[in-house]
């Protein structure tokens, strides 16, 4: 007599956070936060959809032209079909057409940066094991910043000594009880703050809900009326500005602190260099052009009674900025955060208790205070023997480098060129969803001689590969991780809540058998040992060499992943 498989609950994780899981074993029938809170994620009641979803990559599949001839593939990619093929004949193909190009090339003709929002795990991370593949073959091209926060990143270490955007916030307990005004400046916490780059450890919310309940003076300068405003309520005063004039909005306040002797002079000469030559711009003496309230009204939209309010509200109080990042995703970008500090600077708050100013409130629950206990360690690109990226391009220029290879261009003060790119292979992201002007991309996707996506599901990225391969979701693997990735605040396991779907595989195995191609006895080794070791043993390999005291307990993550 055949048994029905038992339904029961599985405890992992993703990027929304810790989740429960109800399973048989091959089934999902529900899925809920772990985590006790007030505010709700309907993100971690999908499982079911993400992993039995039929957009899901179920088997090895080949671009039809590029099968039939691929030294000299027929067919446009995003257009042609796909036949499935076996893993040992889709992996023979890749390692045939790796092998060809990479001696035709070089190691600058692999573009292998692959960035995007893959496993939150520690172990399987796709982007980090292609790199190490690809550094045991001799080297690739790499990819620097990312499409959130390019232009801030860039700008950040050269007027505050670090790039602000990933790092530690002042903490909530400290704004909460010092600051007087809270600005929320283009950033909408109630939509972003769902997911983390980790796991979210899910504080960012009860925070904000606290501050609306504080009695503080809330602005929020958004062109948009968000879900935040709303969330707010009548809490909050809405200001919009029209779209892509929040510097000029910022100018009109400084220019008004400076008119009405309101900047904090001492702050600036002892803190900061170079706001004289600031002064010369905003006071018109370089262009003949006052950054007065009037003027900035012109350009935003905004009243110059509205601005010159704004002005005298951040002078007289505590006031701290939280910036988001959308209205740094443009042409000069970077001024809008520039700006920011700047502003900042002038109010002369920076490093006072619920002063300033913040990057990070938005995103991966950003104030919610770091915990000193262990911190795991996790998949790092680079590999002893290996060679790393021998170049790396902006990733937001992926699509310049395709359409123009050799070209001059700059980044970060520096000139460069584009290498020229003939093989893409792209794991855990979904850099059609990511990149501007998608038809522009569209078309510059056609030159490279191959493409390899491994990816979940039928991305538009995928629909325009040469090769897919079908990846388990992190529901289909064990693995651990983190809660807040500024916080800590819990190791969470991620634990295999059903077997892989179709063929799916996890990316960790098709790496290390392709590893096999290129001599790594190495990976090869580690390989093996995950097998032999079960999952407990395989991740007190890789954490405990970086586990940091006190409070690090190589056995508690065996107890923690076995019970």
């Amino acid at each position: 007599m055949t048994h029905a498989p038992s339904r029961h609950s599985v405890l992992t994780a993703a990027h929304w956070g810790p989740v429960r899981v109800e399973t048989d074993g091959e089934r999902i029938f529900a899925s809920y936060g772990e985590l006790p809170t007030a505010h709700q994620n309907s993100l971690q009641t999908v499982v079911h959809d993400q992993v039995h979803s039929k957009t899901r990559v179920r088997f090895p599949m080949v671009r039809k032209g590029f099968l039939a001839s691929p030294d000299k593939p027929q067919g446009i990619r995003g257009q042609d079909e796909f036949v499935r093929v076996s893993w040992d004949d889709a992996l023979d193909l890749i390692h045939a057409q790796h092998k060809r190009i990479r001696e035709s090339y070089g190691p600058s003709s692999i573009f292998a940066g692959s960035y995007g929002w893959r496993s939150n795990g520690v172990l399987h991370k796709a982007a980090t094991l292609l790199q190490r593949y690809m550094a045991l073959a001799g080297g690739y091209t790499g990819h620097l910043g990312d499409y959130s926060t390019g232009a801030a990143q860039a700008i950040m270490p050269y007027v505050v000594g670090g790039n602000e955007v990933y790092q530690q916030q002042t903490s909530w307990p400290v704004v909460l009880e010092h600051s007087d005004v809270v600005v929320l400046w283009s950033a909408n916490p109630l939509n972003t703050l769902k997911i983390a780059w980790n796991a979210s450890d899910e504080q960012g919310l009860a925070y904000f809900a606290a501050l609306r309940d504080s009695g503080k003076r809330l602005i929020c300068i958004d062109p948009m009326r968000s879900e935040s405003v709303d969330f707010f309520g009548d809490k909050m005063e809405w200001i919009a500005p029209h779209m892509g004039t929040d510097v000029a909005l910022m100018l009109g306040i400084a220019y008004t602190l400076v008119e009405n002797g309101r900047h904090d002079e001492d702050f600036l000469a002892r803190c900061t260099t170079g706001y004289e030559r600031f002064a010369d711009y905003l006071l018109g003496t370089t262009d003949g052009t006052a950054k007065t309230a009037e003027w900035a009204a012109e350009i935003c939209g905004v009243s110059a009674v509205k601005i010159r309010e704004l002005a005298e509200i951040f002078h007289h109080n505590t006031t701290m900025l939280m910036a988001g990042w959308g209205m740094q995703r443009q042409q000069f970008g970077e001024q809008k955060h520039w700006m920011i500090v700047t502003l900042a600077a002038m109010l002369g708050q920076i490093g006072t208790p619920g002063g300033g100013f913040g990057f990070s409130y938005h995103f991966a629950n950003g104030g919610n205070p770091t915990r000193r206990a262990a911190v795991l360690a996790s998949m790092q690109g680079s590999i002893p023997g290996g060679v790393d990226a021998v170049d790396k391009i902006p990733v937001a220029r992926i699509v310049e480098a395709l359409e123009n290879p050799g070209g001059f261009y700059q980044h970060n003060g520096m000139d460069r060129r584009f290498p020229d790119i003939r093989f893409i292979w792209w794991a855990g992201g979904a850099n059609f969803t990511h990149h501007q002007d998608t038809n522009r991309l569209i078309r510059a996707w056609q030159k490279p001689e191959l493409v390899v996506i491994s990816e979940c599901f039928w991305t538009a990225a995928a629909k325009h590969a040469d090769i897919v391969l079908p990846a388990t979701t992190s529901y289909e693997r064990n693995d651990l991780t983190m809660t807040g990735d500024y916080s800590n605040q819990h190791l969470a396991p991620m634990k295999q809540v059903v077997s892989p779907r179709w063929e799916a595989r996890n990316d960790f195995d098709v790496f290390a058998e392709l590893s096999e191609t290129v001599g790594s006895r190495r990976l090869r080794s580690v390989h093996r040992r995950k097998k032999r070791a079960g999952v407990a043993g395989d991740f007190l390999q890789y954490c405990r060499p970086a586990w940091r005291q006190p409070g690090g307990d190589a056995a508690a993550v065996c107890r923690i992943l076995a019970g």
